[in-house]
């Protein structure tokens, strides 16, 4: 049997990035992947640049739709769903040789099958034919990622309810689209669709979409959906999905119904993906489906690690990829630094987009503060809404505790708060700071400015 210092089960976003650098550090690493064309991970291949891709095209049509805004007179014609995603595997296709290549780089050993423990050290590679090798890793990491969870009402798989995996591979533009879930992937697909000429309907079952973000925030986002067209349902669960004669009825806590819609999207979350790990042989432990880690990434066993999205946390790639950077620290200097959760930017590709980062209540010492809705000199040019922008700030010291921002290039914008939060600011330093006119960036600094 091959050894190896470090044997890593999970080519995404945080196995890469801890194998390059266990690599360069001079470790013998091997990285098992389950089809050579999925490394990368959920991110690259069903997930963050997939979406990212189509959600640039719709920008794009919504530019050319509203060309007489800027003086322009475009003919807009209908979508062709099956060139955009030819647009985008091309794009997925040039990344991915990207990645094999910083594999190859690196000198890490590949293993083309699905891992599966055999005891503490080996790990079972079941190829596609069904031939199997085991590998030894002194050290092990667990890096499988996550999988769409399912509305126990309606699984997948009858072709009318989908998983956002299934939902970036769909050709056909649905006359009428239900999505189930509120949170980023919900409202980045209500975008999309919304956008192309779908109707869509979109139900939270939470009092409000992006349930974790600051309630006014979520209130903006609604309101822009709406004005867009988008039909929000917030506080309704489903009860029932029904196909008859080719559509879905969709059944409503609350009594309603709607009929005739074509597709149903399905984006509750997801859920560590640890099937057929066979964690029992090497007795790893879960905790709520999830590998159980503690604040170092190390299970139960001195030997194995996991990081992203297997470990219940933050289902985010920027997340994977700073635990992966964090554990091998660890593991190579014998630091103990951890990840600072509250510093981690959350971000939605909407429209209009939406970023958070830090704290999102108020109380407890924190205090918050909005910036009026007067637009500044880019958003009016731009021909965008000015942007929805709070912070939340200590009391007693002034320091920056989160921020959320509703609005153009919220995504990007965000991270000055990011740094803000994670090195302690406070409003003084970030005022003191020189923003660049006309930028969306200047929002932050009307903010800090409007604190009093």
């Amino acid at each position: 049997m091959k050894t190896f210092d470090v044997v890593i089960v999970g080519g995404g976003p945080g196995g890469i990035t801890a194998g390059i650098m266990l690599s360069k550090a001079g470790k013998n690493v091997a990285m098992v992947q389950a089809e050579p064309d999925s490394f990368g991970g959920t991110c690259l291949n069903r997930g963050c640049m997939p979406t990212k891709s189509l959600l640039k095209a719709a920008t794009a049509y919504r530019y050319a739709k509203q060309g007489e805004k800027y003086g322009l007179d475009l003919q807009v014609g209908p979508v062709d769903l099956g060139k955009l995603c030819a647009v985008t595997d091309a794009d997925l296709n040039m990344l991915r040789g990207a990645i094999q290549g910083m594999i190859a780089e690196a000198e890490i050993t590949t293993f083309l099958g699905k891992g599966s423990f055999a005891s503490e050290h080996e790990i079972n590679v079941t190829r596609a034919d069904g031939s199997r090798e085991t590998i030894v890793g002194e050290a092990i990491i667990i890096a499988t990622g996550s999988r769409p969870r399912e509305l126990p009402s309606a699984p997948f798989g009858d072709g009318h309810v989908l998983s956002s995996d299934q939902m970036l591979t769909n050709t056909d533009l649905p006359k009428k689209l239900l999505i189930v879930g509120g949170g980023a992937i919900g409202c980045e697909f209500a975008t999309l669709y919304n956008t192309f000429g779908s109707e869509v309907i979109l139900v939270e079952a939470a009092e409000s979409l992006l349930p974790r973000e600051d309630r006014e925030a979520s209130k903006n986002l609604q309101a822009a959906f709406e004005a867009q067209g988008i039909a929000v349902r917030a506080g309704t669960s489903i009860d029932r999905i029904t196909v008859v004669a080719g559509k879905v009825r969709a059944e409503f806590d609350h009594g309603d119904s709607v009929d005739a819609i074509d597709k149903v999207l399905v984006a509750i979350g997801r859920t560590p993906d640890i099937e057929g790990l066979n964690l029992a042989a090497a007795g790893v432990r879960t905790e709520h489906g999830a590998i159980k880690v503690d604040e170092l990434m190390q299970t139960n066993l001195p030997h194995v690690y996991a990081l992203g999205d297997v470990t219940g946390g933050l289902t985010l790639a920027h997340v994977a990829q700073r635990e992966a950077q964090l554990l091998v620290q660890n593991l190579l200097q014998g630091s103990r630094d951890v990840l600072k959760e509250q510093a981690v930017p959350r971000v939605a590709f909407s429209y209009p987009e939406v970023a958070a980062v830090g704290t999102s209540r108020e109380g407890d010492g924190i205090k918050a503060y909005t910036l009026p809705r007067v637009p500044n000199g880019r958003s009016v040019v731009d021909k965008v809404a000015p942007a929805f922008v709070k912070l939340f700030l200590k009391e007693q010291t002034s320091e920056v505790a989160g921020a959320v921002i509703v609005g153009e290039a919220a995504t990007e914008i965000i991270h000055e708060m990011a740094l803000a939060v994670e090195n302690g600011l406070t409003l003084q330093q970030v005022a003191n700071t020189v923003h660049a006119h006309p930028t969306h960036s200047k929002n932050i600094l009307y903010a800090v400015q409007s604190c009093g």
